[in-house]
């Protein structure tokens, strides 16, 4: 039981740092490029991160399962993937 709760914690944390990065990436680049980018749309995405781990810790059940927190994480991490996506296409140029 203990275990799960390290890694759980271990795994969030990993996720955080990798958001941290992705927005400071994306802010940078709107500084020093003058293009829009909308960083501030990670904020969206980390709070549905956020909100279904912490209905899954409110909860106290297995980490699969509940319907609504996985919508939740579901729903971040495709926001997550989409704002990568479009944040690539940008700094590359758009190539086809």
């Amino acid at each position: 039981m203990i275990l799960e709760y390290v890694l759980a914690i271990w795994s969030w944390v990993v996720i955080g740092v990798l958001l941290v990065f992705l927005w400071r990436i994306a802010y940078f680049y709107q500084k020093t490029s003058g293009q829009r980018v909308g960083h501030y749309l990670l904020v969206i995405a980390a709070l549905l991160l956020v909100g279904g781990a912490v209905w899954y810790l409110l909860a106290d059940v297995e980490f699969t399962g509940e319907p609504a927190a996985d919508l939740l994480l579901f729903g971040g991490g495709i926001l997550f993937f989409v704002f990568g996506g479009r944040l690539q296409e940008l700094m590359t140029g758009e190539r086809r």
